[in-house]
């Protein structure tokens, strides 16, 4: 597994029933999975990276930000970079300063446990862009930020990661774009079924097929012998 990091995608309160502002349904299923992939006497990750939304108010996403128009409604905008795209509206979600924002406490404190091995990446930092990849993200080591590191492929790159397994939350926007940026890296990529949700099923069977059909790999539930663990399918 040294070459191998584990890739845990926006697991904060907003995207987690049953208060989250945008809650992925029955997103709270993926967090024992994820508890016990974190568990260090059974996995030995060299890299975990921790995406994280972390949104100025009045976010280019927000239907807040584009009055009268409503949450998951679609709209033309123009971003930061000049460039016009068809938005999905969301509520406001992941505003930085609030509880919504914070990753579930249960995976906080593990991840604490992990030292230096820990990386997060916050994204969607800048009002007037989206981001939706972690790979899009803001690379910190705690709360330090590293410029001089430069993106999230580069880090994993010098640290000799050449596969990464993707969890969590939502496998219809984020774990998407999450993993196809990794393949479009080089990246071995896995998704692993039971440890990522999606807002709508039929989004989320199209996104794993695209995964799929791009070179990803996606391990369904039923393809995991939980007694004898998850190990192997993380070997290179």
């Amino acid at each position: 597994m040294d070459k191998t990091a584990l890739l845990i995608i926006d697991v904060q309160y907003d995207f987690l029933p049953p208060s989250g502002s945008l809650a992925v349904p029955n997103g709270q299923d993926i967090l024992p999975v994820i508890n016990d992939l974190l568990d260090e006497n059974k996995y030995d990750w060299p890299v975990i990276v921790a995406s994280q939304d972390y949104h100025p108010r009045g976010h280019i996403s927000f239907a807040s930000t584009h009055p009268p128009h409503k949450p998951f409604e679609p709209l033309l905008v123009r971003d930061a970079r000049g460039t016009t795209y068809q938005q999905t509206l969301w509520p406001d979600h992941c505003i930085q300063g609030t509880r919504g924002t914070e990753i579930e406490e249960n995976i906080k404190r593990k991840l604490g446990q992990w030292g230096r091995k820990v990386r997060l990446a916050r994204k969607g930092t800048h009002m007037k862009l989206e981001a939706y990849s972690a790979f899009d993200g803001d690379a910190y080591p705690g709360e330090q930020k590293l410029p001089s590191e430069g993106p999230l492929s580069t880090y994993l790159r010098k640290r000799g990661i050449e596969k990464v397994v993707i969890v969590g939350l939502a496998t219809d926007f984020c774990v998407l774009q999450t993993a196809l940026s990794a393949i479009s890296a080089s990246f071995d990529t896995l998704i692993l079924g039971p440890a990522v949700r999606g807002i709508s099923p039929e989004d989320t069977d199209k996104a794993l097929v695209k995964i799929r059909n791009l070179g990803g790999k996606v391990i369904d539930q039923d393809e995991i012998d939980w007694e004898t663990g998850l190990n192997r399918w993380f070997d290179l």
